[in-house]
């Protein structure tokens, strides 16, 4: 039976053998992380409305160039083909490196809601991550959903 997770005014679906933290700064939830029992793992962050997409995108590719060399980085056009709502006008970039001697694979998509930018990393070593791109793709659904759910209540 999967988990839900509700916070930053979303709320995502997850595996229940899955694990979540959550990132505090001055004792706000600024973000979460929900870790598969390998590799796997999905970041959502948080950022101040004036924050773009781009700019969230530039501060996380940032941070994974710091620490890893060869960060080889290529731009895509986030989408779910049955419910586009908040990745309509998504930026998306993936991220391949090495750590030790496995290949990583990120995937880091940003976008707006009202009052906030969001940013969402998937990553995991490659091969696993080709075996849970299926569940990253269904998380991010039900994030798109809770949102598109939030929109509708306000309207």
């Amino acid at each position: 039976m999967p988990k839900i997770h509700r916070s930053l005014g979303l709320s995502v679906s997850y595996p229940d053998n899955w694990t979540l933290s959550e990132d505090m700064q001055d004792q706000q939830i600024v973000g979460f992380q929900i870790q598969s029992p390998g590799s796997a793992y999905m970041s959502v962050l948080s950022f101040d409305w004036s924050t773009t997409p781009d700019q969230a995108i530039e501060q996380a590719s940032s941070v994974i160039k710091a620490e890893y060399d060869n960060v080889e980085q290529e731009s895509f056009a986030p989408e779910l083909i049955s419910h586009p709502g908040p990745l309509a006008d998504a930026k998306g970039s993936e991220l391949y490196f090495y750590y030790l001697d496995l290949l990583v694979r990120a995937k880091l998509i940003a976008f707006g809601i009202p009052n906030q930018t969001i940013l969402t990393q998937f990553q995991a070593e490659d091969s696993e991550f080709a075996s849970m791109e299926r569940v990253f793709d269904a998380m991010l659904l039900t994030l798109c959903q809770s949102i598109m759910a939030q929109d509708q209540e306000d309207a």
